[in-house]
């Protein structure tokens, strides 16, 4: 677990990483040999390129809104939404404003 997050206290996951402009930045939260937990701040106008995914993934949007590009077709998806990745998955990640999201990721 990361050690920014304290036992017995309530936080936003959005609130764990600041915005900066022209940038993305990550964090991860959980990390070991079957899965990993991290949250990521898109600037408007940054991304991903495309990619294949290296097991199940779940992405939780925590603020603003971003267009999620998988096998061929482009989703918008914004604050509150949820988008699922298959293992192997083509996938591309756009800010179309500033954007933050958790992703899950089963490594094992």
């Amino acid at each position: 677990m990361n050690k920014v997050i304290k036992a017995g206290e309530v936080f936003k996951l959005k609130d764990l990483i600041p915005y900066q402009e022209g940038q993305i930045v990550n964090m991860d939260v959980v990390h070991n040999d079957e899965m990993k937990f991290a949250i990521m701040a898109f600037d408007e106008g940054t991304g991903l390129s495309e990619h294949a995914a290296p097991g199940e993934a779940l992405i939780f949007v925590l603020d603003g809104e971003g267009i999620i590009g998988y096998e061929g077709e482009e989703h918008l998806i914004k604050a509150g939404e949820q988008f699922h990745f298959a293992k192997g998955g083509l996938h591309y990640v756009k800010a179309t404003k500033k954007f933050k999201m958790g992703l899950l990721l089963t490594l094992a």
